[in-house]
């Protein structure tokens, strides 16, 4: 896999991280008041963590941008000749 490919990898990773963070304590809990206080806790850190993740996906969007392959004009990604030059 090239580097482009795993950080896209890392990218998915890092949002469904945030996901199960932040909704994991609410779903975990066991009946009305558990899920209530599972909620306010996954709320809680949600929001302390929310600020340092988009700062986490800008900069992983910067760096699979940076790492895209490039081209002259993208007909070099074919090996097979089918687009003459």
């Amino acid at each position: 896999m090239t580097t482009n490919s795993w950080l896209k990898v890392i990218l998915v990773l890092w949002v469904l991280g945030f996901v199960v963070l932040a909704c994991g304590p609410a779903i975990a809990a066991d009946g009305i008041g558990g899920t209530l206080i599972g909620g306010a806790f996954g709320l809680l850190l949600g929001s302390v963590l929310f600020v340092p993740w988009i700062v986490g996906v800008g900069v992983l969007l910067v760096l699979i941008w940076l790492t895209k392959p490039r081209g002259q004009d993208g007909r070099d990604r074919y090996p097979d000749d089918r687009y003459p030059r």
